[in-house]
């Protein structure tokens, strides 16, 4: 969107990324309430033919960076296109008016993966791919998200969660992962 700003976050360990987003978040609005500027954390807010506002989020994982990651990252993957309602339903406000499919955006209806591309629910780096090791990148989250909420559901989903062998294959054939 014109006159869009970006900033990052992090590196930040667990539920410290949500302290650092907040703490962000309010410096930034302290200071464009003295510089006279508005401040929007809506994904979208103006229509138009135009990027939208996201936190993408970048993840990993001890065993993600260690040698071998590559593969424990498929799984998370896996495991993340078997809860994608879950986790848009979570994800910010509003966030159907930004993930359309367009302007390096995947359909919100639609999980995706790829390797450098922008265009995906989960991007993975080139270098990621390249080292056997990394981290993912979750460009659903909306840029008005609950940081505790991601952070929760992205630990919860990739460490946690279960499914059953019959739905992690056919997922597995879906989003086209060998794990």
């Amino acid at each position: 969107m014109p006159g869009q700003w970006e900033y990052q976050v992090g590196p930040s360990v667990g539920i410290e990324a949500g302290d650092h987003i907040w703490c962000s978040r309010y410096i930034l609005e302290r200071i464009t309430e003295q510089a006279g500027v508005v401040l929007s954390l809506d994904p979208k807010p103006i229509e138009g033919d135009w990027n939208g506002a996201g936190c993408h989020t970048n993840y990993s994982t001890k065993s993600m960076r260690e040698e071998g990651g590559f593969e424990v990252i498929k799984k998370a993957i896996l495991n993340l296109s078997l809860r994608h309602k879950e986790h848009i339903s979570a994800y910010g406000e509003g966030n159907e008016r930004r993930l359309t499919g367009k302007h390096e955006t995947a359909s919100i209806n639609t999980f995706s993966w790829g390797v450098a591309n922008r265009g995906c629910s989960i991007r993975v780096g080139r270098d990621t791919e390249k080292n056997g090791k990394g981290y993912l990148e979750d460009r659903r989250p909306a840029s008005n998200m609950d940081p505790y909420v991601v952070t929760g559901l992205l630990a919860e989903t990739t460490i946690l969660y279960e499914p059953t062998l019959e739905a992690e294959a056919l997922a597995a054939q879906k989003v086209a992962l060998k794990v």
